[in-house]
């Protein structure tokens, strides 16, 4: 998060971290911070995400991740560092216009830039944890049906392969109420949710049933501000918060 460090972002709100596992192997780990900004009325999540590679070299992804009061991404930019390659991404909403303008930064410091139309409603991806549910309260959620999200997707990592594109996922409540979960040695309460890439025959499936598709999620998502508390796939990948803390004086 040092990366971000000069940025006055506003008061801070949440600060927390997750650790990223296969199976009992601990991969990468997450340490985040929310900040909210009451004149701007603005939300800035504050992410670093660190993981050794087989080089032995460390990976780290820097995201700064800023919505406004209606969760919609205004800014976001993304810096990876390893060794001594760094590249950058930055998206910027234009609202008045319903466009984004993207720019990716190379190792060389070349900058290609592109301007991609979409709806008001959508969502960035990104490698962070913390802010990767937050499409949840962009829009009216039906709770007793499949949801739609249309989400931004780049393959820009180290080098510059094209526009980012859009993809679209299915999300489903499993519960209707909140469950009590254990992650480590706390006892949590959350909503589930079951999330899944939308095919062409997208068929009903029961969300109360087990997992069935290869690429199907399982998210445990906290009442503060869709935070996830823990995400798990079918093949033994799972990623759990270790600490989340409540700072927010109004509260």
């Amino acid at each position: 998060m040092s990366y971000f460090g000069n940025k006055k972002e506003g008061e801070k709100i949440f600060r927390g971290a997750y650790t990223y596992m296969r199976n009992t192997n601990i991969y990468s780990e997450e340490s985040f911070e929310v900040f909210r900004d009451k004149k701007e009325m603005t939300y800035t999540f504050v992410s670093e995400v660190v993981s050794r590679v087989a080089t032995g070299e460390l990976l780290n992804i820097n995201t700064r991740y800023v919505i406004n009061k209606d969760y919609t991404p205004l800014e976001v930019t993304i810096h990876r560092s390893l060794g001594n390659q760094s590249v950058k991404e930055e998206y910027i909403f234009d609202i008045r216009r319903t466009r984004i303008n993207y720019s990716f930064t190379d190792a060389e410091g070349q900058v290609s830039k592109c301007e991609l139309a979409t709806n008001p409603k959508f969502y960035i991806t990104t490698s962070a944890t913390c802010s990767s549910m937050l499409y949840l309260r962009n829009k009216k959620f039906d709770n007793t049906g499949k949801n739609y999200y249309s989400i931004i997707v780049s393959n820009n990592h180290w080098a510059y392969e094209g526009e980012p594109t859009i993809n679209n996922i299915v999300l489903q409540r499993v519960t209707q109420t909140s469950e009590n979960i254990k992650v480590g040695d706390s006892n949590l309460e959350a909503t589930q949710y079951k999330l899944t890439e939308q095919s062409e025959d997208d068929v009903e499936i029961d969300p109360h049933g087990p997992p069935v598709a290869e690429n199907d999620l399982r998210i445990w998502c906290s009442q503060h501000m869709t935070i996830p508390y823990l995400i798990k796939d079918n093949s033994g990948t799972k990623i759990e918060v270790k600490y989340l803390n409540n700072l927010d004086k109004d509260q």
